[in-house]
Order: structure tokens, then C-alpha cells, then sequence
């Protein structure tokens, strides 16, 4: 597998309440990027807690020889766990009440990229075009959806970053799934920080000019915070070439 990851506090913040993971495997390559809410660093623990609890689950339940259909269900299995364990834990502890992080991971195996989401973080595939895999759960995309708005007007809109669904949120969650066939492409997942400020085909541009994939990331991240930066920014890229 081939990746390449960064996190920054970007231009306005005091901390940086993202965080993401690569677990750079040959069976089982995945990313997970979150991006926390909550005040009093409370969105930062949250982001840390779905990203351990999530790799921990399945470190244990993603096993050799199951299917893809499994394995999607593996990760919904994940989320829905680490949702319970984030809320729980946030009702026991006062001061982090209400704290939560949007989810976004991507896991590429038996010939598909089969992700999990839940919020506005994103996942793309960028190959000759970019496609975006995961649907934000937010107000604006609801707008989008009912035909209210239309994209280019949800890039302005003023409440474009108030989301609807998030992890930790509520005792329950509704995690959305994909499973689409995989052919090399590079999977790109961010957080809002990011795609904020650089749009879908300036991201497949900096994939295809910029090797190794590390330096696509940081010159995404550099790009954002040039255009302002008013949000945490985190990229993570990977592509498994012998799928």
C-alpha cells in the first residue's frame, strides 16, 4: 500500500480537534479520519476515542476469508459500538457533555472499497475523474437533495457546516455503507477543513501531479490554509496497486 497523511491546526484554532488512522496492511488496508465537536477539547477526545475503539474492533473482527458484504458489516458493527462507548462515556463525564466527531473510514478488499461514514468528512476514489463516495450529513445536503439548492450555492450557504448526524451525538447512530468495485484508484478521505476550501478536481489534480502521496497531502493541506484556513484540515491518501 501506498499513503500518505497529514493533520494541521490550520490558520484559527487553538487546537486541533482531528485525527485519522492508516492501517497499512496487506489484507485489510484501511483509513479513518475524524473530525471532533465539542467545547472544552471535548471534541478532540471524541475524535481520538472512535479512531481507537474503531482499529481495536477491528483488528478483531476483520478476519482472513470472509466477504466484502462481511466485511461492510464488520465496519457498520464498529461504528455502532464506538458510538454507544463515546456517548456513555460523555454522559458519565460532565464536562464533556454533547461532545462529538463526524467518522469517515475506507477499507479496500476483495476487489472493492467499501467505506463507512457518518458526518461530513469525506471519501473520494480519484482516478482519471474523482468521485466522491460518501454523502455529508448535513443541513446544506439535505437542501441539495430536495432540489432547495443547488450545489454551487451550497458551497456559500451560510449554515454549510451544520451537520445533521454525528458520532457520540446520540445513543444511536444510522452509519451509511458503500461498497463499489475497486481498480487502483486512490482513496482520498478529508476532513471538512479541507474540501471548505478546494474543490473535488483541484484534489484528483494535486493526486496525479504530486509523488509521493505524501507530498499531495501536504500540498492540499498548505493550499487550505493559503485560502484561509479557518478549520483543522486533515488528508489521508492510500491506494493499494496489486488489488
Amino acid at each position: 500500500m501506498q499513503y500518505g497523511a497529514i493533520t494541521d491546526i490550520g490558520q484559527r484554532r487553538k487546537i486541533n480537534e482531528d485525527n485519522y488512522y492508516i492501517h497499512d496492511d496487506d489484507k485489510f488496508p484501511y483509513a479513518i479520519v475524524a473530525d471532533g465537536m465539542g467545547g472544552h477539547q471535548a471534541g478532540e477526545v471524541a475524535s481520538m476515542m472512535v479512531v481507537d475503539i474503531i482499529e481495536s474492533r477491528l483488528s478483531q473482527d476483520l478476519k482472513e476469508g470472509i466477504d466484502y458484504v462481511e466485511a461492510g458489516e464488520v465496519l457498520r458493527q464498529a461504528f455502532i459500538s464506538a458510538n454507544s462507548i463515546i456517548y456513555n462515556y460523555a454522559k458519565d463525564h460532565y464536562k464533556i457533555m454533547g461532545m462529538g466527531t463526524t467518522t469517515t473510514m475506507a477499507l479496500i478488499y476483495g476487489g472493492r472499497v467499501i467505506t463507512a461514514h457518518v458526518g461530513d468528512s469525506r471519501a473520494y476514489a480519484a482516478g482519471e475523474e474523482i468521485v466522491q463516495l460518501t454523502k455529508d450529513h448535513s443541513y446544506v445536503q439535505e437542501l441539495v437533495s430536495r432540489g432547495e439548492i443547488s450545489p454551487e450555492m451550497a458551497k456559500h450557504h451560510p449554515r454549510k457546516n451544520y451537520i445533521t448526524r454525528a458520532m457520540g451525538a446520540e445513543d444511536t447512530v444510522k452509519v451509511d455503507i458503500s461498497i463499489k468495485p475497486y481498480n487502483g484508484e486512490t482513496i482520498v478521505l478529508s476532513s471538512d477543513g479541507l474540501t471548505n476550501y478546494v474543490d473535488d478536481e483541484e484534489i484528483l489534480a494535486h493526486i496525479k501531479k504530486f509523488e509521493p502521496l505524501q507530498t499531495a497531502c501536504e500540498k492540499l493541506m498548505q493550499l487550505a490554509n493559503e485560502r484561509g484556513g479557518s478549520d483543522n484540515i486533515t488528508v489521508v491518501a492510500f491506494r493499494k496497486e496489486d488489488e
